[in-house]
């Protein structure tokens, strides 16, 4: 089988090259940079590479060339793109907010987790992407953008933590210094918090962000909106987050939903504040966009404005996010999920 040249990482490139094609190892540094820096997909391009060098690469490797199969772009600049890769579609996203320049990559060709308010749970969970297939949606943005990219969220479809060997080895090539090389803190890794998942990242020893996907702080209203919230209570989640915060430095950002009459009562707010005050962070408050099939609605402007006056100052950073691209049906999932069947397997919360 041949080897997927785009989810390596350069110690993995090298030793590949070194002990299965017996090549030199500083073929390793003009391979990565013709992948990862200039981003040539070609090896016939690949033009200070030997013809034989050539030829035995194409014989055994190939890399991840993802087809545009839909592209949408919002009023407010958000462009969303379904991108075939090599084992099916996934959901992309440019989110322009100068002056950074977003791009919110899938990780997994539907979810397993199992949100009740997500088109992209919906779906249900048809398999992990691998690491090639991750950093290949970021170059074909790349290549359709002309201005550079400046963050990355792993945000789109999927759980990262349950696929966390392609995401580790995605971030690390992301990073490298010797191919795009988007910084470390320029990174966030979102998760529902699934058990050891947040610890994985932890133990990378690195400065990745964390958001986490909160929605409630009362244990009974997480789990109905998220059933994987079964497996880690708020208290454990909370445990996780501090030891995130404490090893790297860094705050983590609380992703919360509104959704009208689910979780934005003022006895929400007060939970959230009261869970909060312990944990270094930042509060992204985001106002739900409808979903086709499903019954959830936004909140009023007067229930989200009483939301976050309760909040602030309670709490030392709240912010607003509309759903970008919902003026053209692209929120969330729903670009990917409507080429994927409608079915769901079980939940596995506990698998990563």
């Amino acid at each position: 089988m041949a080897v997927e040249l785009l989810g390596l990482t350069f110690d993995e490139l090298q030793n590949w090259l070194v002990e299965d094609l017996h090549q030199k190892p500083f073929r390793a540094k003009q391979l990565f940079k013709w992948l990862h820096f200039r981003r040539v997909s070609s090896f016939h391009a690949m033009t200070d590479l030997s013809l034989k060098f050539r030829n035995q690469l194409k014989s055994t490797a190939h890399v991840t060339v993802p087809e545009q199969m839909k592209k949408v772009e919002s009023p407010d600049g958000t462009v969303k793109y379904l991108l075939q890769l090599t084992s099916g579609p996934a959901e992309s996203v440019l989110i322009p907010d100068p002056p950074r320049f977003t791009a919110c990559l899938s990780t997994q060709y539907g979810c397993r987790m199992g949100c009740k308010f997500c088109m992209t749970g919906l779906a249900g969970f048809h398999g992990n992407m691998t690491a090639g297939e991750i950093v290949a949606q970021l170059y074909a943005m790349s290549e359709n953008s002309e201005s550079r990219i400046s963050n990355v969220v792993l945000m789109g479809m999927g759980e990262p933590m349950d696929n966390w060997d392609a995401v580790a080895n995605a971030l690390e090539i992301i990073s490298d210094s010797r191919g795009i090389c988007i910084g470390q803190r320029k990174i966030t890794v979102s998760t529902v918090g699934i058990p050891g998942g947040i610890r994985k990242l932890v133990d990378m020893e690195k400065q990745y962000g964390l958001a986490v996907s909160l929605h409630s702080a009362v244990q009974r209203t997480r789990e109905m909106l998220v059933p994987a919230a079964k497996a880690i209570n708020l208290t454990e989640l909370k445990r996780d987050m501090l030891e995130y915060t404490g090893t790297t430095g860094r705050r983590v950002t609380l992703e919360y939903c509104l959704i009208q009459g689910i979780n934005d009562s003022l006895e929400e707010a007060e939970a959230l504040a009261e869970y909060s005050k312990e944990v270094p962070c930042k509060i992204n408050l985001l106002v739900y966009n409808q979903v086709t099939g499903l019954d959830w609605k936004k909140p009023s402007e007067e229930t989200i404005k009483r939301f976050i006056e309760y909040l602030y100052p309670r709490c030392s950073a709240v912010t607003l996010r509309r759903s970008r691209g919902g003026q053209v049906a692209g929120a969330c999932g729903q670009l990917g999920a409507s080429v994927l069947e409608k079915k769901r397997d079980p939940v596995l919360p506990g698998s990563p």
